[in-house]
């Protein structure tokens, strides 16, 4: 059947990431990329054996079947819609959109066009997250009873102020939480269900030059009854692992970046003692809690390589653009009770 042939929209930080992702899968290939500016396409190209296209129009009438999205997030919903269109299949960076009704409008033609979209949620591929998910599916944890959520990061005034849209409400969508902590909510949701109701309080304490947050917290209420909080900030130096804890009337586990440091239940098992030694973690999935670009390609090396193998109907996907809308819900509806001071329901 052939690897599946790969362009890429946007040349920024995270294309590069993209890039190297799908050169290490062993089903798909990097054809083409498109920057509005063309020198930044072309510079691009060169340096990663690739095709470039002038025009937006140029490079969807090429023969690449997917597309993966890395212009600024208010940017997302304009490209998406256009290769949706154009019969391309889509691996959008988070968030899918900055508001509810823009994400609708992609997963809108997605769905006319019969493509597939899914929102880049890497973490989901760890063998710890997978190791949790399981744990939690097969009751392990009894009832649920809280679900948390932290990332205290770090950013510094040049993160924002060498690209311009970082840090605003239309290009960004939000500051510490819709940028850098929906990868953590998204697993929060993985892990727990929906939520179902939010309060919520938001400050900017550091970057003054924004206009969105740089600190946020939420109380949470999950449609599975329990209670939770997340909390995200760029503003904490020098900026530490993510963590997401899930109590339950059986256990409990803590997970801080892809190790596990809880993993206690009132019932052992023979691996549990295995589990708890992490002999299966590694850096693979190495989190940018003070740095954005210590990220590894790996979580999307094995999203690209799930996506290319749905395409060619090899085998089935693990998330879908629900997922994306999910998250983008939920952190709206935060931004919302923080606006308002009210309590916010889904």
């Amino acid at each position: 059947m052939g690897k599946v042939k790969f362009g890429i929209i946007g040349t920024g930080m995270i294309a590069q990431i993209h890039a190297d992702a799908i050169k290490l899968t062993d089903n798909s290939e990097l054809v083409m990329v498109y920057d509005k500016i063309v020198e930044k396409a072309k510079d691009f190209a060169a340096k990663n054996n690739c095709q470039y296209a002038e025009t937006l129009e140029e490079f969807l009438a090429s023969d690449i079947e997917a597309v993966t999205i890395g212009t600024p997030s208010g940017l997302h919903g304009g490209a998406a819609i256009a290769a949706a269109q154009a019969k391309k299949h889509i691996l959008c960076e988070k968030p899918l959109e900055v508001t509810v009704e823009k994400t609708d409008a992609i997963l809108d033609a997605c769905r006319q066009n019969n493509v597939i979209l899914l929102p880049v949620f890497q973490l989901r591929y760890s063998k710890t997250v997978e190791i949790i998910k399981d744990a939690i599916d097969s009751g392990r944890l009894g009832k649920i009873v809280l679900a948390s959520a932290s990332v205290r990061w770090y950013r510094n005034e040049e993160y924002y102020l060498n690209a311009g849209w970082r840090g605003t409400w239309a290009l960004d969508g939000g500051g510490a939480l819709m940028n850098q902590g929906i990868h953590t909510l998204d697993l929060l949701l993985y892990f727990n269900g929906k939520v179902k109701e939010i309060f919520a309080k938001s400050a900017n304490i550091l970057h003054k030059s924004i206009e969105v947050e740089d600190t946020v917290g939420a109380l949470l209420t999950f449609e599975n009854g329990s209670a939770g909080y997340i909390e995200a900030s760029t503003a904490c130096g020098p900026g530490f692992p993510r963590k997401i804890e899930i109590s339950g009337t059986k256990g409990s586990i803590i997970m801080e970046d892809d190790k596990i440091t809880r993993w206690q239940f009132t019932e052992e098992l023979p691996t549990d003692a295995e589990i708890r030694s992490n002999a299966f973690a590694g850096e693979a999935l190495k989190g940018g809690s003070s740095n954005p670009k210590a990220i590894t390609c790996e979580g999307h090396r094995r999203q690209i390589t799930e996506l290319a193998n749905a395409i060619r109907g090899i085998a089935p996907l693990k998330m879908s653009a629900a997922d994306g809308r999910s998250a983008v819900e939920t952190i709206c509806g935060i931004y919302e009770s923080a606006r308002s001071g009210k309590p916010v329901k889904l």
